[in-house]
């Protein structure tokens, strides 16, 4: 595990709240630990409307990463936090260790990750403070 990326990502985390979307993709990721997952799947998992609000989520959470000062290429954008590859036509994503490790040490996300995607958009509709 890289301790470098553990710290930037910690750094992400906990520059601003993190949004009600941002958790729901962390849950859906962690849920289904170091397997893939496509677009489509993230979509229904998060209860969002379709794949495209899984890219606009993805972009903000992008955007989060590029602005948390100490980020820079080639540890940047969300390849900080996770893989992609297509798989038959569809994107696929997976969460890395490190990000696992963060989520882990704080038991505040730990236990928005355990709520279901319904009480996450409830209650923490203006973010979550870590």
């Amino acid at each position: 595990m890289d301790k470098n990326i553990v710290r930037l990502i910690r750094l992400v985390v906990t520059r601003i709240p993190l949004s009600s979307g941002q958790i729901a993709l962390f849950k859906a990721l962690n849920e289904i630990g170091d397997h893939w997952i496509s677009k489509s799947e993230l979509a229904h998992r998060m209860q969002v409307n379709d794949e495209s609000s899984v890219t606009g989520i993805l972009g903000a959470l992008g955007n989060r990463i590029n602005q948390t000062e100490g980020v820079v290429p080639p540890l940047d954008g969300i390849g900080l936090l996770m893989t992609w590859e297509t798989f038959h036509d569809e994107w696929h994503y997976r969460m890395l260790p490190e990000l696992r490790s963060v989520i882990d040490g704080f038991p505040v996300l730990q236990n928005a990750l355990n709520l279901s995607v319904d009480e996450i958009y409830q209650l923490y509709g203006d973010g979550l403070v870590i």
